[in-house]
């Protein structure tokens, strides 16, 4: 490793203030302000996350996520910055960021271990250089790891060798992150790093977080959470709005939402006491007609960070977090032996029980146990 990156206990001591902070991932640069009240900071992306970043220096914790590796939002031919890392380091040190992302790329293709060290010497310059300024801000480096590059660990190996601090971009033409071989391969991805952070995700951020990862950020639209991959699809995905809700661990469609505000059988399952719903809230009511859609995305937030702070804040997070899992499947339980013709169950949460190892309580006790 090079004498300019330190080793792997001072970087951690160098992240001590992100640790176990849930930032929300904004999908627009404009409401990030309004969302990070909600959580425990921001990440604002693009060049024109850097404007939206000034505008709240010094009021609240932040990065700025460049995302050039959103290579459809981002042409090879734009450039934000010289060829200089320091550059990047200055003009996000400039915008009042509280931890440093590097510019990452995202290959489409030769995704073979060749490639993937070259972009990690590339990550390794940018931290070398955030080394330099006295004190130095935590700086981690984006990878962009594909769905199938979970399963056959390509990353692994050559992120434990770089001893660099990561962020992990998951990506997939759905969730990539829903099967057992897949969550296993981000978790030995995320203990393998010096330190790892979770940019643009879902609730498994809280779950990467429980297992090793010191720092997240959730997603607060369905577009900020994963990097969606080019599909050959013709047919566009749904605007329907996506509405968090607590029991579920999961965000639902707004009409499901509605439909079941007409069956008291299924109060429990949408309670919520986040700080926008409030004591004893409904997330039902959120579906008001009167609420605007900016509401909704608050407590969206407000609600996913809220949860993840509970796990993570439990003495035992990894058994807090399938305890959970294990909740959410016995909601989606209650929807079908109720006939309510619901969303289907996420595979990420069986795949999270499934990895971590739940073992089904004894009938005398609520809790679960790991083997």
């Amino acid at each position: 490793m090079d004498k300019t990156i330190p080793a792997t206990d001072e970087l951690r001591r160098q992240f001590a203030a992100l640790d176990k902070k849930v930032f929300a991932h904004v999908g627009d640069n404009a409401r990030g302000a309004q969302l990070a009240v909600h959580a425990d900071g921001a990440v604002f992306h693009g060049s024109a996350g850097f404007a939206e970043a000034r505008r709240h220096k010094g009021k609240m914790l932040y990065g700025i996520d460049l995302e050039l590796y959103a290579t459809d939002r981002f042409p090879q031919t734009e450039r934000l910055f010289e060829e200089s890392e320091r550059d990047a380091i200055n003009a996000q040190i400039e915008s009042g960021a509280a931890f440093l992302i590097a510019p990452s790329r995202f290959p489409s293709s030769a995704r073979d271990t060749a490639s993937i060290k070259s972009l990690l010497k590339e990550g390794r310059r940018f931290v070398a250089a955030a080394q330099e300024d006295n004190p130095p801000l935590p700086a981690v480096v984006p990878i962009v790891v594909r769905f199938d590059e979970l399963e056959d660990r390509r990353w692994v190996a050559p992120v434990q060798g770089s001893g660099l601090p990561i962020a992990t971009v998951f990506a997939a033409y759905g969730d990539p992150l829903s099967t057992p071989a897949q969550l296993e391969g981000a978790i030995e991805l995320i203990q393998a790093a010096s330190v790892a952070c979770v940019l643009r995700c879902d609730t498994s951020a809280i779950g990467l977080m429980a297992v090793g990862a010191v720092a997240g950020a959730i997603g607060t639209s369905s577009a900020v959470r994963h990097l969606w991959l080019p599909s050959r699809r013709s047919d566009k995905r749904s605007s329907v709005p996506s509405i968090f809700v607590p029991r579920f661990a999961n965000w639902m469609k707004e009409p499901f939402i509605q439909l079941a505000a007409a069956d008291p059988r299924l109060d429990d399952l949408f309670r919520c006491d986040c700080s926008v719903c409030g004591h004893e809230g409904d997330v039902r009511a959120l579906t008001h007609p009167s609420v605007k859609p900016q509401r909704q995305d608050e407590h969206s937030i407000a609600a996913a960070v809220k949860l993840a702070h509970r796990v993570l804040r439990a003495e035992d997070p990894e058994m807090e977090w399938v305890k959970t899992c294990n909740e959410a499947l016995n909601a989606y339980d209650k929807l079908d032996r109720v006939g309510i013709e619901g969303p289907a169950k996420p595979g990420a949460l069986e795949a999270w029980i499934s990895v971590l190892g739940y073992v089904p309580a004894p009938a005398t006790s609520q809790m679960p146990s790991l083997r």
